[in-house]
């Protein structure tokens, strides 16, 4: 799914600096200081099991596993800060490339437990499915793992790890040759077709590289991530576990209670991407959907329709106008070609941040009486890549999930009922790419909605860009013992955008059956907009820096 010229993911945000790839950089292994006691500690050892401490350079410690779990995990150190006080288990688990025919060579997965502060956690971990496809687990910041994890903590341990092709796991699917080129990207009066022209090379580039190199793209698919989820449980010594996915982790836990339905415990599903879904030709109207949103709420707020009266009318005059006659803006130190496209690319990327939602209608009003500056420092974000996400997963993922299910002809019906706000879609790299990506569709059976008795809880923003609340209805019809829960305020990632959802989470996976009325009661609420000047910042939130590239 793609707002932008570049590619679309749908990913997990975390305020307030979401684990992202915000101005293209990945964060570097931490080496330990005196705040970070970072080590590998024992994770599930049985009473046979003998600790055997090692010291490096005065900073690791690296533990014997049970035999059991030694062929499958290798202790590495953290690639973060570990607070004082805190435990980490951190190192790579081997998982087969193809599970079917063992065909290719195996794949390591980096693996990072936070571990429980209870003296005698529960033996059923939660295991954390990140977004994407190809978002990083290890980004910037990653320290707000521990935060967003502490009430779960208080009774089990807490698993994070980079899928097949992402991050620090290997190989890596990233593709360098999409990056480098977003500089060319600001060059003043470039087209999007121009702009998809540089892309298109580049991808192609990255996919013969990737070949060479002895990588099989076809092992990169989301029944095999889920089948990767089952071996690192298996590598630890857990039985049983729980799932908690954001975004297109909710695609992967969903395959994993399909195949994995006696070891899933309960799961717990935000921002729903379901199985069954194929939006690479309905984009346009998701674009579209989160705009007319914005808009009724605004009209039917007293203070926001007498603030901004007529908003929908005057922004979608400024579009046409823009479309008929781009203008050049500043931002930084370039000159900056912005059109009708450019400016809905900007707009829908800030809905991905719930914190600029009550500032939205003065910055779509500023835009509609003309005052493109207003827009500047939201712009860049649009062209931005970098190597916090595995382009050449995402392209995996998608050529073979939706791309064999997309049609030109459903592109241009849903482009033509989404005006003036889903045109962009049009320039989703997959359309250019997926012919020469050589990766086989999906199989029958991933291609349907998933079945399950497992208790499931489903959170679901009305905001939500790219994965709106339908999409968690829709999962939860084959769900027995589904619950779902909107936020009306709410937007993508309700895990890490919610203040109480962390702990709705928790209370969720120790009691599956408990009433869940009293958490969170504020989510039926209207979002409350800013009626007066001044509210928005200068500058992009942190969901916002990144969403040049989303799709679930």
């Amino acid at each position: 799914m793609r707002p932008a010229p570049r590619r679309a993911s749908r990913e997990n945000r975390i305020p307030p600096r979401r684990l992202t790839r915000v101005a293209g950089r990945r964060s570097a292994p931490h080496h330990g200081g005196q705040d970070s006691h970072e080590s590998t500690v024992p994770v599930r050892l049985n009473s046979a099991s003998t600790l055997w401490p090692f010291l490096a350079f005065g900073a690791l410690l690296l533990f014997a596993f049970p035999a059991s779990a030694a062929p499958g995990f290798e202790s590495a150190r953290c690639a973060f800060a570990v607070p004082r006080g805190e435990r980490a288990t951190c190192g790579f688990v081997a998982v087969p490339a193809h599970r079917e025919g063992a065909r290719g060579r195996n794949l390591r997965l980096y693996v990072a437990v936070l571990h429980s502060q209870a003296p005698s956690p529960l033996p059923d971990p939660v295991i954390f499915l990140n977004g994407g496809p190809g978002d990083t687990a290890f980004g910037d910041d990653s320290d707000t793992w521990w935060q967003i994890s502490r009430p779960i903590r208080q009774a089990r341990d807490f698993i994070v790890f980079d899928q097949r092709g992402v991050g620090q796991s290997r190989p890596s699917l990233d593709c360098p040759e999409l990056d480098r080129i977003s500089e060319r990207n600001w060059k003043p009066g470039l087209t999007r077709a121009e702009v998809l022209a540089l892309e298109r090379p580049a991808a192609v580039a990255c996919h013969d590289r990737l070949t060479r190199g002895g990588n099989d793209l076809s092992a990169f698919t989301t029944a095999e991530a889920a089948a990767d989820v089952d071996d690192i449980a298996a590598a630890l010594n857990y039985e049983s576990y729980n799932l908690v996915g954001v975004s297109y982790g909710t695609r992967v836990a969903l395959a994993v209670m399909r195949d994995f339905p006696d070891r899933v415990r309960s799961a717990v599903l935000d921002s729903v991407y379901p199985p069954g879904i194929f939006d690479l030709d309905t984009q346009p109207a998701l674009i579209a959907r989160v705009f007319r949103r914005l808009f009724g709420e605004c009209q039917s707020s007293p203070d926001c329709d007498a603030a901004y009266p007529l908003l929908e009318a005057r922004f979608d005059g400024m579009l046409a106008q823009l479309r008929a006659q781009p203008e050049m803006v500043r931002q930084g130190r370039r000159n900056i070609r912005v059109d009708d496209g450019i400016v809905l690319d900007a707009l829908y990327a800030t809905f991905y941040d719930h914190t600029t939602l009550a500032d939205l209608p003065e910055l779509i009003d500023k835009v509609a009486r003309g005052d493109l500056a207003a827009l500047a420092p939201w712009i860049g974000p649009v062209f931005s890549g970098g190597p916090n996400r595995s382009d050449g997963l995402a392209l995996s993922v998608a050529c073979s999930e939706s791309w064999p299910f997309a049609t030109r002809d459903a592109l241009a019906a849903s482009v033509a009922a989404s005006e003036p706000y889903g045109g962009n879609a049009a320039y989703a790299l997959e359309w250019q790419v997926c012919d020469s990506w050589h990766v086989p569709p999906i199989s029958a059976v991933d291609a349907v909605a998933v079945s399950s008795t497992t208790p499931t809880l489903l959170l679901a923003g009305s905001f939500d860009p790219i994965t709106p609340p339908e999409y968690a209805y829709i999962a939860a019809r084959t769900l027995t013992n589904g619950r779902v829960i909107e936020f009306r305020a709410g937007s993508h990632s309700i895990l890490t955008t919610e203040s109480c959802a962390p702990d709705l989470v928790a209370h969720f996976i120790d009691m599956p059956a408990a009433p869940l009325d009293t958490l969170c009661a504020d989510r039926t609420l209207a979002p409350r907009f800013t009626a007066a000047a001044g509210g928005l910042s200068d500058q992009p939130s942190a969901a916002a820096a990144d969403t040049e590239a989303r799709s679930p």
